[in-house]
């Protein structure tokens, strides 16, 4: 008894109790506080009424010093009157408090809301073999806002929080995150019966010009295939129609759908279309393009919409199959006739920043009425055929001009037929006359401007 008596003289000697008189520092009356003491200590209801009852009530029924210093200090900050009293004192004016037998447990907390550390039961702790008490961390619960390590309880010691009810409203706005996350998971999942993307016009489409929506990888790989099929068609056309005009319209738009569907892919990246612009920087720009293919866009939705819907591989294959045929017509077409080949050339250098291999500037061409002095060693070959005027029409300028042809007529001499065609590698339709000049082959009825070109002048 004396032992346990002593022990609780001691510890009484290091703790006090705060109270509060039920008045204010100010003589205010205590419903003016009422709302800045419900902030500060995180009260209401009951609590609250129990506090501003205008009568004396514990706050704190055991604690340190410097923890009732710091409580005081935050009772005074709202004009409440509280003081600190020492239980070593307390004891000495009732010395009945210390006669306790030693199995009988403290009476229970009368203090009105747990904001610092109460003292701890005096019981047998357990001392493990170092001779020191252990503690158990069931016991006792970390404050989520501000970290306090404590007893177990509702109300925070050191910042008033209602640990729970904040934990609750934090378990909530995860919870609803988690269900909304889940949602759009579900809505995205092919089969699951809805498409959100469809109906908001933010999936962009594969073919087209507009600049807004998102195109993913393996998209963005079709979409270079379909442009370089599209520009070697318009390049087989110029060739077909005798047009170089439809193979720079073929250029143009490949060009601005090709740039466009770059803007796409970047926007699935989260980056803004500008960038697609770098595209004619020489080396960087194809550099860019290249590694667009490689780059994984963002999984969810981003300012330029929702992520495109996964298509498979079926675009790619068709766009893979279309760039096949288009090459293999053009292959065709260039092996046909060195005729053909020269203007499929000329064709796929429209847009390329290259001059056409057989255009020759305006005063090169002789001018009407002007007698061009050619030299005399000059070796021209040409193949006619009755009755054509065109024919006649060159004839007549290299004898005006002093030059003296050989004639090969293919509709009289076979053998100057089969030479022809052994010179032009086709058997089909021939447009006369076909001139070799100094080597040159010149077929398909070549104009004067050409033929000149490619003679010897007298030095």
């Amino acid at each position: 008894m004396g032992n346990w008596a002593g022990k609780q003289e001691k510890i009484m000697a290091e703790q006090y109790r705060v109270v509060i008189s039920g008045r204010t520092l100010s003589g205010e009356p205590l419903a003016g506080i009422r709302g800045e003491v419900g902030r500060v200590f995180r009260l209401q209801g009951e609590q609250l009424d129990r506090m501003l009852c205008g009568k004396p009530v514990v706050v704190a029924r055991s604690v340190a010093a410097e923890a009732a210093e710091k409580l005081l200090a935050r009772l005074h900050s709202v004009d409440l009157e509280a003081r600190a009293e020492s239980l070593a004192e307390t004891a000495e004016a009732s010395p009945a408090a210390l006669a306790k037998p030693e199995n009988a447990l403290p009476p229970a907390s009368d203090e009105l809301f747990a904001l610092v550390q109460p003292v701890a039961p005096v019981r047998p702790a357990a001392v493990g073999e170092t001779g020191q008490a252990e503690s158990s961390p069931a016991d006792t619960v970390v404050c989520p806002k501000c970290g306090e390590s404590q007893p177990k309880r509702t109300l925070c010691r050191q910042c008033g929080l209602d640990m729970p009810r904040f934990l609750a409203a934090q378990e909530a706005v995860e919870r609803e995150a988690r269900e909304t996350r889940a949602a759009e998971l579900t809505a995205r999942r092919p089969g699951s019966g809805a498409s959100p993307r469809a109906s908001d016009g933010s999936q962009a489409s594969l073919l087209g010009l507009g600049f807004s929506g998102r195109l993913g990888r393996l998209d963005y790989f079709s979409s270079s295939l379909l442009s370089t099929a599209f520009w070697i068609l318009m390049v087989v056309l110029a060739v077909a129609a005798d047009k170089n005009a439809f193979a720079g319209l073929g250029v143009l738009i490949s060009v601005i759908y090709s740039v466009r569907c770059l803007a796409l892919r970047l926007h699935d990246t989260g980056r803004t279309g500008w960038l697609a612009l770098i595209v004619v920087v020489p080396v960087i720009g194809a550099l860019m393009a290249f590694f667009l293919l490689f780059i994984r866009g963002d999984d969810d939705e981003n300012e330029y919409g929702e992520p495109p819907i996964s298509t498979g591989g079926g675009r790619a294959i068709f766009a893979l199959v279309t760039v096949i045929a288009a090459s293999s017509l053009l292959f065709r077409g260039i092996t046909e006739s060195p005729d053909k080949a020269a203007r499929f050339l000329q064709a796929l250098s429209v847009g390329q920043g290259k001059e056409a291999p057989e255009e020759a500037a305006e005063d090169d061409v002789p001018q009407p009425g002007v007698q061009a002095r050619y030299a005399s060693n000059n070796r021209i070959d040409i193949y006619v055929i009755s009755g054509c005027t065109d024919c006649e029409k060159m004839s007549a300028w290299l004898s005006a001009n002093g030059l003296r042809p050989t004639v090969y007529s293919v509709d009289s001499d076979q053998q100057a037929a089969e030479r022809l065609h052994s010179i032009l590698g086709s058997n089909g339709q021939i447009q006369l006359p076909v001139l070799e000049v100094n080597g040159k082959v010149l077929s398909a009825n070549p104009d004067v401007g050409e033929v000149h070109r490619h003679l010897r002048q007298e030095t």
